[in-house]
């Protein structure tokens, strides 16, 4: 099968890429509403770009036709904001967290998802996930013809939870098998890690 890209409607491509390009790293990502309270949702268009600065990005939509999302407008008006990287064992927050909230209302407080400070950090993160990425907003963008949000975000400071990392010989590694990261897949579907393959690159 071929498909045309450019002969399909911009919700066929969409919903292809989706249940191809598996799986995708999910950003649990927290933002300021600027009414002390906090923004909580999920986005599987994400991944590290760079590390000279590092930068994380992400691709947000529209609530509808003429508003955009509130991750989109918090980083925009605020900057700062924290990516998280959830366990399987967050499915069902992270998920409910995608509910359609009116701005300025917290999915936090409505799912009671607990939250931390972290000393020297601007915001706060969630409580459970293993794997937090400080950030502030580096630049935003808005591509192609439905205008969707490119948001780079530099890293200021990465936390992991202790349980995720080894000290070998000075050398630091993270084991992805605590992390335990949730992927997605197209519709409702989603993956855990599953087996680690591990094969050396040539020299």
């Amino acid at each position: 099968m071929i498909i045309d890209c450019a002969k399909q409607t911009s919700d066929k491509n969409y919903f292809t890429l989706i249940q191809t390009v598996i799986p995708r790293p999910i950003a649990w990502v927290l933002s300021d509403n600027g009414n002390s309270s906090y923004n909580l949702a999920p986005f599987s268009f994400f991944n590290a770009i760079a590390s000279d600065p590092p930068l994380i990005m992400l691709s947000i939509g529209w609530k509808d036709e003429a508003t955009r999302k509130d991750t989109w407008v918090n980083i925009q008006e605020r900057s700062h904001f924290v990516v998280h990287i959830p366990s399987v064992e967050h499915i069902k927050e992270m998920v409910g967290s995608s509910i359609a909230l009116a701005h300025g209302v917290s999915e936090i407080d409505v799912l009671n998802i607990p939250i931390e400070k972290i000393e020297g950090q601007e915001l706060p993160k969630l409580k459970d996930p293993k794997v937090a990425f400080f950030c502030e907003k580096y630049s935003i963008q808005e591509i192609g013809g439905e205008q969707q949000g490119l948001i780079l975000g530099k890293i200021n400071h990465i936390w992991l939870d202790d349980a995720v990392v080894k000290i070998n010989e000075g050398r630091m590694t993270v084991d992805p098998k605590v992390i335990d990261p949730l992927g997605r897949l197209g519709g409702n579907n989603y993956a855990g890690l599953g087996e680690v393959l591990t094969m050396k690159r040539p020299s």
